[in-house]
């Protein structure tokens, strides 16, 4: 009994010994073809993935970061009268009054310099800064967009009159393009807009102060909507009055090519329609918080003022008791 158990007890520590020595030969296989991570080499650790079909390492770097959006250069309100003074000297040297008869011959005046024939009328620019001031910078802070957008409706719509005006460098005041302005008013489809609505289905343009909203894909593809900020274009958003350009092959409704045949490009419902190398320009100043100032130069004035003017109050209701008083008859 004693022989039989010593047999069977060194067959088992030959089996042990066996299976010992497989585990260590594996073990080592093992290290030799996956290193532990402590044992990684320098470009395993910094994160080198073989692209298929390149043949070459690519290193695996942070993920860029998501491109940002394109911010708008912005005006810090408390630099407005400097800006606007700048804006002003482009307008010509002024101009100093002489002393005395005995110095007239000696001083001489310093010269005028003509304005470009497509000069952004001065008297318009004054009131859109004004409008500006009052819609960016209440209390003199705040702050709003650089770059203006300026229409001139006084001129007819055969001429240029949309500036894109930067109020830090004066860029813009004598490169305009042309925009459209609405049917309702230009009755007579002369290419003069002769008069303006807040209104719903009046087809007209309205003057005043906008802020350029969302872009959306609408009738004429790609629009930008416009909120009215004055009481004479309150109405922009719900009469649908936007910024929008249009197929070439359209001839309804404004077209540059229109120019040539009728010596006017056509008109809009309203909208500011643009030509359509222009589309994405305009959109890139007016989306999300532009400033954009409709209004009339020149001999208009008056009449732009009038129309930024709020509507007198209605008159007042009698509240009493209405006595009728019995009459004579005769």
């Amino acid at each position: 009994m004693y022989a039989i158990m010593k047999r069977r007890l060194a067959l088992a520590q030959t089996m042990i010994a066996k299976w010992a020595s497989k585990t260590a030969i594996v073990a080592a296989l093992v290290c030799s073809v996956v290193p532990a991570h402590g044992q990684d080499s320098a470009e395993t650790q910094s994160g080198t993935i073989f692209v298929p079909g390149t043949g070459n390492p690519t290193m695996s770097a942070t993920p860029a970061a998501p491109a940002q959006p394109v911010l708008k250069n912005n005006l810090n309100c408390a630099s407005l009268p400097d800006a606007s003074e700048r804006l002003q000297d482009l307008y010509g040297k002024r101009v100093m009054p002489v002393a005395s008869a005995e110095l007239a011959d000696a001083i001489a005046p310093e010269p005028q310099v003509s304005a470009p024939p497509q000069r952004l009328d001065r008297s318009l620019l004054d009131m859109a800064l004004a409008s500006y001031r009052r819609h960016h910078c209440r209390g003199g802070i705040g702050q709003g967009p650089a770059d203006i957008i300026v229409v001139d409706f006084a001129k007819p719509s055969s001429q240029p009159r949309l500036y894109a005006v930067n109020l830090l460098t004066g860029q813009g005041i004598d490169t305009p393009i042309g925009v459209a302005h609405g049917i309702g008013s230009d009755p007579n489809d002369d290419g003069i807009a002769d008069r303006f609505s807040n209104v719903y289905n009046s087809l007209a343009s309205s003057l005043g102060a906008a802020r350029g909203a969302e872009l959306y894909h609408g009738a004429n593809g790609l629009s930008l909507r416009l909120d009215g900020l004055d009481v004479s274009n309150s109405q922009m958003r719900v009469r649908d009055v936007v910024a929008h350009s249009y197929a070439p092959e359209r001839r309804r409704y404004f077209n540059a090519s229109l120019l040539a045949v009728r010596g006017r490009p056509g008109s809009s419902e309203g909208c500011f329609v643009v030509a359509p190398e222009h589309r994405d320009w305009l959109f890139s100043l007016l989306a999300n918080g532009g400033f954009l100032f409709a209004g009339l130069g020149g001999s208009r004035v008056d009449e732009m003022h009038a129309a930024l003017q709020p509507p007198p109050p209605p008159p007042p209701r009698f509240e009493g008791e209405v006595v009728f008083v019995k009459g004579t008859g005769g």
